[in-house]
């Protein structure tokens, strides 16, 4: 797993994820390693409450401040 800090959660995601970061709208966006496909966004509203938008192949799980990003899927 990699891991970062966004606006003091800890996001710990599948290696074969990249992550887009926009700070102005308090997004993290996940992609395919490939970057073609989103795997899903993270979004922070204007009371620091979480919004999960993920596709059905990966799975959100969030604990306190901390989110784990996986995935449903096996890599070539």
């Amino acid at each position: 797993m990699k891991n970062m800090v966004f606006n003091g959660f800890t996001l710990n995601y599948h290696e074969s994820m990249n992550v887009y970061v926009n700070d102005e709208m308090k997004r993290v966006i996940f992609v395919s390693k490939d970057n073609d496909e989103i795997h899903g966004v993270l979004e922070l509203d204007q009371d620091n409450k979480v919004k999960i938008y993920p596709r059905w192949n990966v799975s959100f799980t969030v604990e306190n401040k901390e989110v784990i990003i996986g995935v449903n899927f096996v890599e070539e």
